[in-house]
């Protein structure tokens, strides 16, 4: 959980022995203060009336209904549930439209992304859960806040930037919710965009405060780069599209329909199957066909709900599958791959005592025993090439995908060769707006409309070349005989 510094003493005095309801709507708190293990029965045995009541209420109409799960003082109780549960989804012609139109956006760059590659997930499972599998983050704290599309959001794309990237993080909800117009404390809904857009702080650097502030302007290190619905439309998705999708992108945010049941949760197996809107968004994070429940975390912190029969954190319920339309507008996001330093293939030769040689029938441009490029009859273009690498005094020749490389360069020591030389065959273009595009099938580096490189089927070769690309600010494509040259080069 979050350790957030905006509590007195006084405060966690107050939470240990009980608080009323209304003491507790009055602050724009957390719900569970750090450094308090709530405890469920002594909480109980000190409540208010009120609470009690409430209590005894909430377990008759569980005996009535022959439900499966508990309830108790959860420190979520201290608030009233309007307060807690802020989701605000569009209406349902609107949604439907939304999905299908981010849907398709998502599809193109979907494409372009290494697939996640998690071997522990698989939709066939009778059980997963990520947090064994090191895939989502701790337990949060909305506090007094109507964020939960907030803290929804961020627990998706927490749980996508660990599995894409090996990294955990802490990203700032109070960013997104000073800053995205997705939502206020009054409620909101999925806010991916913005971590698009825009990206996140880390929460030391833009702390919680449960109240909505106005937007600072931060550092914001953490990039979402797509997102989109699971299925096509705005129903609950089946259980097998949600186990597909989280294996496929990991976490997911998800809505739901919270109850006064809900709010006071404790253990068990969640199966109210209640009626109406749904009005609170929560992150999805494993099942149990045994169960036939999700398993979700929710944003009350640790003193609300379960561990759910892992570690000691609370903070996560068990709910059947479809009981409060649980996965309604079920949406991942894909957090922006970190960059990864290129892996070169280079041979260093010594420019000044390359020379043309005759092999048999081919020309060669060899350095002592090395051959190093063939020319077949062209004797001319070995001539040429030459001279171009005694020029920019060239000493490393460089591959991607050797044997049969898709990709090759030359540099001089570890910098791209620079200038230029009279009579050269260059194409100018922009590395910095150069990017991998699927063409007709085939995996392209191309710049705007001009297409540089073709690598077939290779898309981990054509992203690695443009990684190159732009590791070297390379600017001009030049080739030794075209059509079908000879010998390629890049230069600045």
């Amino acid at each position: 959980m979050k350790r957030y510094r905006i509590f007195q003493v006084v405060v966690i005095a107050l939470v240990v022995f009980g608080m009323t309801q209304g003491a507790w709507a009055a602050q724009k708190l957390l719900i569970t203060p750090r450094n308090v293990v709530v405890n469920y029965q002594q909480r109980e045995m000190q409540a208010p009336a009120a609470i009690k009541t409430e209590l005894n209420t909430l377990r008759q109409q569980i005996k009535t209904k022959n439900l499966k799960f508990q309830v108790g003082y959860t420190a979520a109780m201290d608030f009233n549930l309007e307060q807690l549960a802020g989701l605000r989804a569009p209406v349902e012609a609107t949604l439907t439209k939304q999905i299908t139109a981010q849907n398709i956006r998502a599809a193109s760059i979907l494409k372009t992304l290494p697939a996640l590659k998690v071997l522990a997930c698989s939709a066939g499972a009778r059980t997963f859960d990520w947090r064994k599998a090191n895939g989502t983050t701790g337990v949060r704290d909305q506090g007094a806040c109507g964020s939960c599309w907030d803290f929804a959001t961020h627990g998706a794309f927490e749980g996508n930037y660990r599995l894409r990237n090996n990294s955990t993080i802490d990203s700032s909800e109070q960013d997104t919710l000073d800053c995205s117009g997705a939502g206020t404390c009054g409620g909101g809904w999925w806010a991916h965009q913005y971590l698009i857009n825009k990206g996140s702080a880390t929460e030391a650097g833009y702390p919680y405060t449960a109240v909505r502030g106005t937007c600072r302007n931060v550092s914001r290190p953490y990039l979402a780069i797509t997102w989109g619905y699971v299925g096509n439309d705005n129903s609950v998705p089946s259980v097998s599209a949600l186990k597909q999708a989280l294996c496929q992108h990991g976490p997911i945010a998800v809505a739901l329909r919270a109850t006064p049941l809900f709010k006071a949760y404790t253990d068990g197996v969640f199966d109210e199957f209640a009626s109406g809107k749904v009005n609170h968004g929560v992150t999805l994070i494993g099942w149990d066909d045994d169960k036939g429940a999700w398993l979700i975390k929710n944003s009350w912190g640790t003193g609300w709900g379960s561990t759910c029969g892992y570690g000691t954190e609370r903070g996560y319920i068990w709910i059947k599958y479809n009981c409060n339309k649980v996965g309604y507008a079920a949406s991942w996001v894909e957090a922006k791959p970190k960059p990864v330093p290129a892996k070169e293939d280079c041979i260093p030769f010594n420019p000044t005592t390359t020379r043309v040689k005759k092999v048999g029938n081919n020309w060669m441009i060899v350095d002592g025993g090395h051959q190093m490029f063939a020319f077949g009859s062209k004797k001319s273009e070995a001539d040429k090439t030459l001279a171009i690498i005694k020029y920019y005094k060239m000493n490393k020749s460089c591959f991607v995908g050797r044997p049969g490389p898709s990709f090759q360069y030359m540099l001089v020591g570890n910098s791209a060769p620079k200038g230029a030389m009279k009579g050269e065959d260059c194409v100018k273009f922009n590395p910095k707006t150069a990017q991998v595009k699927q063409i007709s099938g085939s995996w392209k580096i191309v710049d705007g409309s001009h297409w540089m490189f073709d690598f077939g089927k290779k898309k981990d070769e054509a992203y690695a070349s443009l990684k190159i690309i732009k590791k070297y600010g390379f600017t001009y494509s030049c080739f030794v005989g075209r059509p079908k040259a000879s010998f390629k080069y890049l230069r600045q």
